[in-house]
């Protein structure tokens, strides 16, 4: 038995919602047809997808599961309808980069692709959610981390970005020529913990030893430049995340000597068929290569 997009559309609100009350109440629906649509999801798809309880619902794993994909078909049938009332309309070009790299890269993106006057659709994704759906044809072009993917799928790496530490320019260790890592271990630090690297860099600080209260470790980057924003952390992050903050003087370079050397690898991701189409070929044309001045001048 299929699973209907409405059915769909219901289970994404009550997930979102935590629970079928306010899910209902998002989708101006009452909490009797929820509980009953999602009753039936369940038995149609043989598993639980909710456990409830008195403060409301959570996914179960199952549900956890088909999360990601009940918000692709949709982004896909909200795009679908998108496309055909667009008339003559070319079509929106469709890119997605891994969130910790939008506040640097998006610009440069939106540059090499304003010659061809077309609409851009972007979105955060992570690499191996965006190789998925360059695979399925729900995207474009991506900016990955490589990773594994299909021979279908070109993965061009552009740029090989350092991992540095900032912080705000009031910062204590602001303005000093050359610090340690034992000296990051006296204040609080917002690490993204990407690459082999960042075990090491881990290691050094258990060395010293740091508070395990003066250690957050964060999942994007831009976390991290956000908590360093407000003066309460030093960030460790790759520079192409913060290139605007650095051009602009928001945050600054915290110079460690000792901070082990662990470059990000960035590469432009797209169906190596359409390797000549105009939008493939004006982000390749863009970003081969790349450098932080180009990010800054497109601020």
């Amino acid at each position: 038995m299929g699973v209907s997009l409405e059915d769909l559309r219901v289970f994404r609100s009550v997930a979102a919602a935590g629970s079928f009350g306010q899910g209902a109440a998002r989708l101006h629906l009452s909490q009797p047809t929820v509980s009953d649509r999602m009753a039936r999801l369940e038995r149609d798809l043989g598993v639980r997808l909710f456990l409830r309880g008195s403060r409301g619902v959570r996914l179960t794993r199952a549900g956890v599961r088909l999360l990601p994909y009940a918000q692709r078909c949709l982004a896909l049938a909200d795009e679908a309808v998108a496309a055909v009332r667009a008339e003559d309309a070319p079509p929106a070009v469709r890119v997605a980069m891994h969130a910790s790299f939008t506040a640097g890269l998006l610009p440069v993106v939106l540059a090499a692709l304003a010659p061809l006057e077309r609409a851009i659709s972007s979105t955060d994704a992570h690499s191996e959610e965006i190789i998925d759906r360059l695979t399925d044809g729900t995207l474009d072009a991506g900016i990955v981390v490589p990773v594994a993917h299909p021979s279908t799928i070109a993965v061009v790496p552009f740029r090989t970005d350092p991992m540095i530490c900032v912080a705000h320019p009031d910062h204590p260790l602001a303005g000093h020529s050359e610090l340690t890592v034992a000296d990051l271990a006296r204040t609080t630090i917002a690490l993204t913990a990407w690459g082999h690297g960042a075990e090491r860099f881990l290691t050094l600080l258990r060395t010293v030893p740091i508070p395990a209260h003066h250690l957050h470790t964060v999942s994007t980057a831009e976390a991290a430049a956000a908590l360093a924003r407000r003066r309460s952390h030093v960030g460790v992050l790759p520079r192409v995340t913060i290139a605007p903050d650095l051009a602009a003087g928001t945050l600054v370079e915290v110079p460690v000597g000792d901070l082990p050397d662990w470059p990000v690898t960035l590469a432009l991701a797209y169906r190596a068929a359409e390797a000549s189409n105009p939008p493939i070929h004006a982000l390749r044309t863009h970003l081969l290569p790349i450098d932080v001045g180009k990010i800054a001048e497109c601020r």
